[in-house]
């Protein structure tokens, strides 16, 4: 009988051979196309061969040990993208793949994207090539201590002084001050400030201004400027965000970003095309929140099916003497796989997100806003419902890694303390529902008004609510269990229910309800709205990609049977999830919930044999996954024995050449030896 670790060899040899696809077929879906992977994968290589970005020990090192770690990292980065000309998504891919936050990511991931989409083509000939090669690092400053993504209840100010032509900067309160501005406690010496635009008394409301922060020549905090690190926090711990407060900070009226909006030296101010254009930085940051869901999806589900597959409890077969492998209990399948259903369901609508935001981006330059409502909203919705999903997802595939998942060598837990965040920033997640739901209610109210209006694919179900009469005698179709699995009639099953929601929530606006008692209802309304998008987004986009209509080989109708499992795992278990909102209006009969049920279970047998071919797709490197427990090999137990030679504690500074840890003889002698006095209780009645 081979050894423990041997046989997790011969586990996960043997889950790639009954693989009934080839898995690096699927790899480019997740690198955004063929050409873009070798290209990325030539970054990764890039990475690699650098000592600076070796993770080894980063599990060991505390937080100033991180950032000082992360200082040449930056160096090394910029070095490298100029000497190679990275393009911006090469770049981004770049600093990925280091996977560590590190001091000026958000430099590119949210300064310059603002100052390329705010500022005036006039304001980027010259601040552009400062930004662009780093002379001006910069942070995006919009959250405060007392308010973050509600930019119309900010309280920094922005007042202009017509006598010196300039901006005042100011924060006037306490909850005023900047916060969690990452980059600016340390780095950055230029923001992008959200602040109150206020001309001769009226507030105009939150407009963007670069303000410089610290000198150019020695890094020097300017006067009147306050800045400080904010302190330790659950993740990002390379990362230094920042507090920071201006009194009466002076800058050039011209350094107003004014794409959008313009303001003279007589002090008359011009107001954008569309007052929503403010939220374009968030918007933008929304949009990439999706893709990085989706791949942080895939990263857990990669490690936690690869050590399930390899790790074997209880159940002993007797002709192997075998322990049952962890991956084969359909409770560890039904909250491991469909994980990997929502990384593809998701990176398919991120997809769909990055085109529209790019068809946007076109549009707006030609001064048509008729697409920013869909992208505010859905990146919206999109970003809300999938970084939940990602949170809660990554968190129970750790779950799932038993004892060891709680070993920041299980890969798990560094990552997805970062991850955490994308819950909160660029708004908040279920204030975000709100803002989804409010839109979706205002587009029936038009509709009931004018039935032959347009509307935007994802909402044109809503139609369906202008004969209410008709619509509460709908029923699902479905007379068998098979036909459950037809497409039409699953995204028939999405609609009902979030246009059903959608008519409950007018009900009850009518009916007088405040709208700050509907929270509730627009939370459900949000993710109804969302599941129906991302399923056909999946479906759509599997279709798409591949499935040839014309004489298929083998090998392709293998893939696309492939996929589509993952697909029907991604709609049996949503669908199981949430069949109580199918059930309560009779849409679902209780033979369909049954079902449903059955077809999850079916869905999570379809997937299993390729479970480990889908971890593979990913095709995440061991350096980037930083896991003893998900490694390509499946060595987990020799890998989490090999990590612990790194820990400091087993290192000549703690332990001496005899095994002897540090503090023995001052600390541990005395007690071993009878040297600190004999223990006898106190009785409770007697004082100490």
């Amino acid at each position: 009988m081979p050894s423990a670790e041997n046989q997790q060899q011969l586990d996960i040899a043997a889950e790639r051979a009954k693989c009934t696809f080839d898995p690096s077929q699927l790899t480019a879906l997740f690198y955004g196309g063929e050409e873009k992977m070798k290209r990325f994968k030539a970054i990764e290589a890039m990475v690699d061969r650098e000592p600076v970005f070796d993770r080894t020990d980063r599990y060991f090192l505390g937080r100033t040990e991180r950032f000082k770690r992360a200082l040449p990292m930056v160096k090394r980065y910029v070095e490298l993208r100029n000497e190679h000309g990275l393009t911006p998504e090469e770049a981004a891919h770049f600093k990925v793949y280091i996977d560590d936050y590190i001091p000026v990511h958000l430099h590119e991931s949210m300064f310059l994207p603002v100052l390329r989409s705010q500022a005036s083509d006039e304001q980027l000939k010259v601040w552009g090539p400062h930004a662009e090669n780093y002379h001006y690092i910069g942070c995006y400053a919009q959250t405060e201590l007392g308010h973050g993504s509600a930019l119309s209840r900010l309280e920094t100010t922005a007042t202009l002084d017509l006598a010196t032509d300039q901006w005042v900067i100011n924060s006037p309160t306490q909850s005023s001050a900047k916060f969690w501005i990452g980059t600016l406690g340390k780095m950055a010496n230029h923001a992008v400030v959200q602040a109150k635009l206020i001309i001769k008394g009226k507030d105009y409301g939150s407009h963007p201004f670069l303000v410089p922060l610290r000198s150019l020549k020695d890094h020097t905090p300017l006067p009147g400027v306050v800045i400080k690190d904010q302190g330790p926090k659950q993740g990002a711990i390379s990362m230094d965000n920042g507090y920071a407060r201006f009194n009466h900070v002076r800058i050039p009226r011209t350094n107003m970003l004014m794409r959008f909006s313009q303001v003279s030296k007589e002090g008359v101010y011009s107001k954008p095309i569309h007052p929503k254009l403010a939220y374009g930085g968030m918007t933008a940051v929304r949009t990439t929140l999706i893709n990085h869901s989706a791949l942080s999806m895939a990263r857990a589900v990669t490690i936690a099916t690869r050590y399930s597959a390899v790790r074997r409890q209880g159940n002993v077969d007797l002709k192997t003497d075998l322990e049952t492998q962890v991956l084969d209990y359909p409770a560890v399948q039904y909250r491991i796989l469909p994980l990997l259903s929502h990384a593809f369901a998701t990176i398919f609508s991120g997809y769909w997100m990055n085109e529209m935001y790019a068809q946007y981006n076109t549009d707006i330059t030609k001064g048509d806003t008729s697409l920013l409502k869909d992208v505010h909203v859905y990146s919206s919705g999109l970003k809300s419902y999938c970084t939940k999903l990602g949170a809660d997802g990554i968190e129970e595939a750790r779950r799932c890694l038993g004892g060891h998942g709680f070993s920041l060598f299980s890969g798990m837990i560094d990552f997805h303390r970062q991850f955490l965040a994308t819950v909160t920033y660029e708004g908040e997640n279920a204030l975000l529902t709100q803002q989804v739901s409010r839109y979706l209610l205002k587009l029936y109210k038009d509709v009931i008004r004018k039935p032959d209006m347009h509307l935007s694919p994802p909402s044109r179900y809503i139609v369906s609510l202008v004969n209410h009469e008709r619509f509460v005698q709908q029923r699902c179709p479905a007379r068998s269990m098979a036909e459950l699995y037809h497409p039409k009639i699953v995204q028939k099953a999405f609609q009902h229910r979030a246009a059903r929601l959608i008519f409950e929530l007018a009900q009850a606006e009518k009916q007088g309800a405040q709208w700050s008692d509907l929270n509730l209802e627009c939370m459900r309304l949000s993710k109804a709205h969302v599941q129906y998008i991302m399923i056909e987004n999946f479906h759509n986009g599997l279709e798409k990609r591949y499935n040839v209509s014309s004489n298929p080989t083998a090998e392709q109708e293998a893939l696309l049977a492939a996929v589509r499992s993952v697909y029907n795992l991604h709609v049996f278990y949503t669908l199981e999830t949430e069949l109580a909102e199918f059930l309560e209006d009779g849409y679902f009969s209780p033979e369909q919930a049954a079902w449903t049920r059955q077809a999850l279970k079916d869905s999570l047998k379809s997937v299993r044999p390729n479970a480990v071919g889908f971890a593979d797709c990913f095709g995440f490197t061991d350096k980037f996954l930083n896991s003893a427990l998900g490694s390509y090999d499946g060595r987990a137990y020799e890998r989490m024995a090999e990590m612990t030679e790194y820990e400091p504690l087993n290192g000549k500074e703690m332990t001496d050449e005899r095994g002897v840890v540090w503090g023995y003889e001052e600390f541990l002698r005395p007690l071993i030896f009878g040297e600190v006095g004999a223990y006898k209780a106190r009785k409770p009645e007697s004082k100490l």
